[in-house]
């Protein structure tokens, strides 16, 4: 249990009210979900009723993923090494089969049913597909990735050799780790699904560690610097025995080396890193320039909408003014009084259109932005349009050097993915 809570999941004076809810809600649990006998599933209607109170317990300090989780296992009397997993608002339970694991025998190490853990290929492919969600766990290789490179290259600095031999073995091992945190303990399942999740995924975890090595010589990193060195060894000695060491080889036959691959790699990490840092300047800018908008326009619009309105009502006061001074010459010069009448009431019109306007247009122009508005706003799109012409040269020189960097990139995979050989003695 997390030190940030004082409570365990089995104490919680919760956990009999979860329970309840459960068996009330029996009609809303699906055995033998989608025909398949070791599948369970808690409907929506469930899921929420049990979230909705888990989520609203603040009367002790517990673990509430847990907690459900604990409660979940009470009543269906689970075992430990089955997985309880929340998708979709929706729980599922998988019930783990242990007598289903087969035996791993001496000639079967190193194979795909090792690296399985004895779990059936069909087992695994189906719990990935209904399971492994892509939209949850879009950057889990990339943390893979990132954990097995922070931990064993830059911080324990294994070496070359150390690489070759553990590398796989490492990485499956954070790949099981994260699946036990990302959906339930069951180091035998996991153990076998991480196995099938990085032989799917094999290469993407390799791109995004060779993404990070490359990144790291951008940066004058030593270690790195000597660890790619050795793939231009061509031929290294070990324990008396000769090996043919693994090239950075690019699919045209063009071999890179430390030298030829930094040039390339500082300009392209250095403008990668230049354009996300525009990216979130820009997100920045834009959300504070949002704030000088009026009605979904810019000041300026904003303005210019009004003064063509302003336009409009002169004209009419200009226009309604003028015929004002005629009835009133024509009421001045009148000595009819029915029409002097008649002109008096046209008079009043006029005079009541005239006030109406020039109120109008106080209004509007005390709606229009100020000065000092539109001199912030001006100042902020000055920020994003600098921004955005440097983004244009950034984007231009990251695809004069891209072509370049796949190269590389896929080169290093290819050595980071192979093994020296040993070199035959002639006889």
């Amino acid at each position: 249990m997390s030190y940030l809570y004082k409570i365990e999941p089995k104490d919680s004076i919760n956990l009999d009210a979860i329970i309840d809810i459960i068996d009330k809600n029996e009609d809303l649990i699906e055995y033998d979900y989608n025909n398949k006998e070791d599948l369970i599933c808690l409907q929506i209607e469930l899921t929420k009723k049990l979230t909705h109170f888990v989520n609203k317990i603040d009367n002790e300090e517990v673990d509430k993923k847990e907690l459900l989780k604990h409660a979940i296992r009470e009543v269906f009397e689970l075992k430990s090494g089955d997985i309880i997993i929340i998708k979709n608002s929706q729980i599922f339970i998988k019930l783990f089969d242990e007598g289903s694991v087969k035996r791993i025998s001496d000639e079967e190490k190193n194979t795909i049913a090792s690296r399985y853990n004895g779990l059936d290929e069909d087992e695994l492919k189906s719990f990935y597909n209904n399971f492994f969600l892509k939209e949850r766990n879009k950057n889990f290789l990339y943390f893979v990735a990132e954990q097995f490179v922070d931990t064993y290259m830059l911080d324990k600095k294994i070496d070359n050799f150390v690489y070759e031999k553990y590398a796989f073995s490492l990485i499956q091992s954070i790949v099981k780790e994260h699946l036990i945190n990302s959906f339930d303990k069951n180091d035998e399942f996991f153990k076998g699904f991480s196995g099938y999740v990085f032989r799917k995924h094999f290469k993407e975890v390799f791109n995004h560690i060779a993404n990070l090595l490359l990144s790291e010589l951008s940066a004058s990193n030593k270690y790195i610097t000597d660890f790619l060195k050795y793939y231009s060894l061509n031929v290294v000695v070990l324990e008396g025995q000769k090996y043919r060491v693994p090239e950075i080889e690019a699919a045209n036959g063009l071999k890179w080396n430390v030298a030829s691959m930094m040039s390339i790699v500082k300009i392209y990490v250095k403008t990668e890193m230049s354009l996300e840092t525009i990216k979130e300047q820009k997100e920045e800018l834009e959300d504070a320039i949002s704030e000088y908008y009026i009605n979904s326009l810019s000041p300026i619009e904003h303005n210019n909408k009004i003064i063509k309105e302003i336009e409009k009502i002169s004209q009419n006061l200009v226009y309604a003014t003028k015929r004002l001074n005629i009835y009133t010459d024509s009421f001045d010069s009148s000595k009819n009084p029915q029409e002097a009448e008649s002109l008096k009431s046209e008079i009043k019109e006029l005079e009541y259109e005239i006030e109406m306007n020039k109120d109008e247009k106080s209004k509007l122009t005390s709606k229009m932005a100020t000065k000092s508005h539109i001199v912030k706003y001006n100042n902020i799109k000055r920020e994003i349009d600098s921004l955005k012409r440097q983004e244009r040269r950034d984007e231009k020189i990251l695809a004069q050097n891209k072509n370049a960097y796949l190269s590389i990139r896929n080169s290093l995979v290819k050595a980071l993915t192979s093994k020296k050989i040993l070199i035959e003695e002639a006889s």
